[in-house]
């Protein structure tokens, strides 16, 4: 467990100086209260345990807002068969950690803001039974468009989780079960 802290740490630790010194745009630590609000995934790539249709799949918008005990929440609902179904998940921000979020115990999201507040990245590299997954996500606020250097950039930081480039994905945009509308 130790080694795992220690591998999060030091993952987490290199890409804050890469995102600071390495690209085209510079990057900025979120926090809980400049994170507020509906973001878009513009892309993300992960080597998650999906069948291809469901990495591909259409993506609604989601939520960030805080909870009733103040942590950050991540709410998205998604289209199943059955309806919208509402998915929640709780991220504390790690007082100790810049740019941290805690999940659960020992797994850490790493969001920083990349050329201003309306873009950021989010990046989690957690050990679920014994297989290590990570995923990267470029996200967006509604009505901005991302200037190609970010997309370069979002590149550059898959390539040293180290994901495959080619495994990006430009998800589709579904609204049929966006927060806030009737399903």
């Amino acid at each position: 467990m130790a080694a795992m802290q220690l591998f999060l740490l030091t993952t987490g630790l290199t890409l804050l100086s890469v995102v600071q010194a390495g690209y085209i745009n510079r990057g900025e630590c979120a926090t809980t209260d400049k994170l507020l609000g509906n973001w878009y995934i513009i892309r993300w790539a992960g080597n998650l345990p999906l069948p291809e249709e469901k990495l591909r799949s259409r993506l609604p918008p989601f939520t960030l807002s805080k909870n009733k005990i103040g942590y950050l929440e991540f709410r998205m609902n998604i289209s199943k068969p059955i309806g919208c179904v509402e998915f929640k998940l709780a991220l504390n921000e790690a007082k100790d950690k810049p740019c941290y979020f805690s999940l659960w115990i020992w797994h850490y999201v790493v969001i920083v803001f990349v050329g201003g507040e309306n873009f950021g990245f989010a990046f989690l590299n957690a050990k679920v039974n014994d297989i290590h997954q990570k995923m990267a996500m470029f996200m967006g606020r509604r009505n901005h468009t991302a200037h190609p250097t970010m997309l370069m950039d979002f590149e550059t930081l898959v390539s040293q989780l180290p994901l495959n480039k080619t495994s990006i994905i430009n998800p589709p945009f579904d609204d049929s079960c966006e927060l806030g509308k009737e399903s």
